[in-house]
């Protein structure tokens, strides 16, 4: 069978014992790694948590074996924790056996640089950052009472290559020592090392039959076989679609100073790709957001709208072959893209309106007037929008969206609404009555998932789900790239050390927050050449996986609805997500479950629907 792994494979098997569901490892050998567990893709285990209860076992491992079940076009996902002792280990590695059937000898996978209609296996490992000083409760969560389970320790998100620089996460990975003046748990005896692994199942129905394929995973140190585990993967029937029928419309700002080698294409497309693998729309940090309406521009970017920058033949490869972006917004935060007097703004609405028509009818498009609006601009919005509501030519349809929910001063003006309170279910018939729709905007426990670093990992699963249950169509993230500080408080316009320091946001009124706007991470690092990765690519994280979940349920619910009805689906999914929006006060516990096992049972349920 063919490995996925990076190092020489001299293995040295070394006994070991099962107890309570946890590899042992005995105390010969090297004894620096004390235990080895896996789990699924939904939870986020901190380097210093002794009392993980998915230690025992859990929905996608026994105590013995790796057991996945999904779809073709489906990317599975799950985790390996390594515990060492305080003084950390030295040359861990993780390798795959790439899935084999029995009946017809066809491997999944098999090459972690490279995307194929056979699927693909790649390993990573997990960077944590040390969180001291927990985001408060503010636009993130309500109250205490909706505040994540856990806020302060080592928190693992950045995902790094397997061939990133040694000692940065690259292959042989050194736990260092854990620094146990800065420990809030001083009863550790272990530390955590996570590492997670990617397997995107077949698109090839035709080669690749459905059924049980075989592999294992592999622990090493130093070269050395440390603990073999077996692993189980089902592939049903069923071929996962390309499409998404719930939007995740993700902004990302300009990263060019961090490739300084390659193209603006080339970036752009490394931005693109990263993003529609994991069924995101990155959208609305380019120059052709940012400016009036340009034929040759749009051209340029035509093949993101149509689907064929996202070929093999246009260097794309997995899952969303063909299928373009459904958002575009046309300025960003407000940019002066349609002029300043009213005969300006219908000569651009009508161009834009024109080339949409004839280029890409089926692409949602709107101008986004401002953003995050006080009362008092409410005068000065709709002397702008004058210029769409009386054109008399084709620019009338234009829609105007802002960053608000739905305010009754607006009404008539603004078409579509995304509030960072999220959406009132009242109004939404109001809204819509007239074409106009209203989404959700960044995230905010209790009412969905909270984009903070300190978020449950299902903080971000869940907010398809709730797009699914309650028919909205879009989550609009800020900010996916936010390695250059906001232009507030007092860390404006730095260059930020995301892979050391947590906090990312802070403004002028000190609110801040950990992890807020990075879901993406730099494979170089100029501005801190000690962190760099050494790699020309974008770096995915925890966050950017669980979108990615999410969005593939989404897709099941809805291929579950077309067997069993929409009623059965959100009877099932309702189990877990019993109220979310404005059914809930925002003083008011979370209500949707916080557990990444729950998802994957209720998945589960409806996975057994599509029969």
């Amino acid at each position: 069978m063919k490995k996925v792994s990076f190092t020489n494979k001299c293995f040295l098997k070394i006994s070991f014992q099962l107890l309570f569901g946890i590899f042992l490892l005995p105390s010969v050998g090297i004894a620096q790694i004390k235990q080895i567990w896996a789990l699924g893709d939904g939870e986020k285990v901190y380097r210093d948590d002794q009392d993980h209860p998915d230690k025992k076992g859990n929905y996608i491992w026994d105590g013995k074996t790796i057991h996945l079940k999904g779809l073709y076009n489906e990317v599975l996902a799950f985790q390996v924790i390594v515990e060492t002792d305080l003084q950390g280990a030295k040359g861990i590695e993780l390798s795959v056996d790439a899935p084999v059937n029995k009946s017809s000898g066809k491997i999944i996978g098999g090459n972690t640089l490279k995307y194929g209609s056979d699927g693909t296996i790649e390993i990573f490992t997990e960077h944590y950052l040390h969180v001291i000083d927990s985001t408060p409760p503010n636009w993130y969560y309500g109250s205490s009472a909706a505040a994540p389970k856990k806020m302060k320790g080592w928190i693992p998100d950045a995902l790094i290559p397997t061939n990133a620089l040694p000692g940065r996460g690259g292959f042989p990975v050194d736990v260092a020592p854990l620094d146990t003046s800065k420990l809030h748990n001083i009863n550790l005896s272990f530390q955590n090392q996570g590492f997670w692994v990617d397997i995107s199942l077949p698109r090839d129905k035709k080669n690749y039959p459905s059924g049980i394929y075989y592999g294992s995973v592999q622990v090493l140190q130093m070269g050395k076989l440390i603990k073999e585990i077996p692993m189980e993967l089902t592939i049903l029937p069923q071929y996962l679609p390309d499409e998404n029928h719930t939007n995740v419309w993700l902004y990302t700002e300009n990263i060019n100073p961090y490739y300084p080698e390659q193209t603006t294409k080339q970036i752009d497309d490394m931005l693109k790709f990263e993003g529609h693998r994991h069924r995101i729309d990155v959208v609305g940090g380019f120059d052709v957001n940012k400016s009036i309406f340009n034929r040759e521009s749009m051209e340029k970017y035509k093949p993101y709208l149509d689907g064929t920058a996202f070929t093999p033949a246009s260097g794309y490869h997995g899952n969303g072959e063909g299928i373009g972006e459904n958002i575009f917004p046309i300025g960003m935060y407000g940019a002066p893209v349609m002029g300043e007097t009213k005969a300006e703004v219908q000569k651009q609405s009508d161009l834009w309106v024109n080339w949409f028509k004839k280029n890409a009818p089926d692409v949602k498009y709107f101008w986004y007037i401002t953003d995050e609006p006080h009362e008092s601009e409410f005068p000065w919005i709709k002397a702008r929008a004058e210029g769409i509501k009386d054109n008399p030519g084709v620019g009338k349809s234009l829609p105007v969206f802002t960053t608000t929910s739905y305010q009754k001063g607006l009404k008539g003006t603004i078409d579509y609404w995304a509030g960072f309170d999220g959406v009132d279910l009242k109004n939404l018939p109001e809204v819509r009555k007239n074409g106009g729709d209203h989404w959700f905007y960044n995230g905010n426990r209790p009412r969905y998932g909270s984009i903070i670093l300190e978020g449950a990992a299902v903080d971000f699963r869940v907010n398809s789900w709730i797009l699914y249950k309650y028919g909205i169509k879009t989550w609009f993230i800020w900010n996916g790239t936010h390695w250059q500080h906001n232009r507030q408080g007092p860390k404006s316009h730095l260059h930020q050390n995301m892979f050391r320091n947590p906090l990312t946001f802070i403004n002028e009124h000190m609110e801040y927050g950990n992890g807020d706007g990075i879901v993406f991470y730099p494979g170089r690092m100029p501005f801190y050449p000690d962190e760099d990765r050494g790699l020309n690519r974008i770096l995915p994280s925890i966050r950017l996986k669980n979108i990615r979940r999410g969005q593939q349920d989404a897709e099941i619910m809805w291929m579950a609805e077309q067997k069993a009805g929409r009623e059965k689906v959100i009877s099932i999914i309702s189990k877990i997500v019993p109220k979310a929006l404005s059914e809930i006060s925002m003083k008011d516990p979370v209500p949707w479950s916080q557990n990444g096992d729950d998802y994957d049972r209720t998945r589960d349920e409806l996975l057994k629907l599509l029969n």
